[in-house]
């Protein structure tokens, strides 16, 4: 397996930066506005260098980020179809509200991310079955009750979203399903939807 890296929000804002393309996801710790992003931009460039995860080069002016975390980033922001799964408060779907899975095609295969409710990411290049089996497992632990246990039931959902511009979107929580798909009512959860977009060709 490849190496996995570890970026904070602000790292990530970094290499956008760096990318020159924005990051299409809502980002825990970050408000998306000009000037929280400079402010991120800035400390996560400085955490890049500290952590030895960039550097610059006398014959080439400039920060770089490691290559391969560069392309990661690169992959992510550029990709046609993403597939995720993230925690949302019951009253507002389209809010991030913890943990997030976030699963982009590649011409190579898939570039997983992995956020937690700190907003700490772990980026890798996944093939099908684990980009799959990621997005799958945070949603069917909402759905079984698992994820957010008593305390959560009724609070929190699990939004799984994809298609073109996300127009499926499912919300899961504790035996219960809602959301649309190509327009229609979902009432059923079923796994296999949701994978079989991993192995479309």
């Amino acid at each position: 397996m490849e190496d996995t890296a570890l970026l904070t929000d602000d790292e990530i804002v970094a290499l956008c930066v760096a990318d020159g393309r924005p990051w299409p996801l809502s980002l825990a710790t970050v408000e998306p506005t000009p000037q929280d992003m400079s402010r991120a931009g800035v400390r996560g460039m400085r955490s890049l260098l500290v952590r030895r995860l960039a550097g610059s080069d006398a014959d080439a002016p400039g920060v770089r980020p490691h290559e391969w975390i560069a392309r990661d980033v690169s992959e992510f922001i550029g990709a046609s179809e993403r597939v995720g799964a993230y925690i949302a408060p019951a009253s507002d779907h389209s809010q991030l509200g913890g943990a997030a899975v976030s699963a982009a095609r590649t011409a190579d295969g898939w570039v997983l991310d992995t956020t937690t409710a700190a907003g700490v990411h772990a980026l890798r290049s996944a093939t099908a079955e684990q980009a799959a089996d990621t997005v799958l497992a945070l949603a069917e632990s909402a759905y079984s009750g698992q994820l957010f246990g008593d305390d959560g039931a009724g609070q929190w959902v699990c939004v799984v979203r994809f298609g073109d511009q996300n127009q499926n979107t499912i919300a899961l929580s504790t035996g219960s399903v809602t959301g649309t798909i190509g327009g229609a009512a979902v009432t059923v959860w079923e796994p296999a939807v949701v994978r079989a977009i991993f192995v479309a060709a």
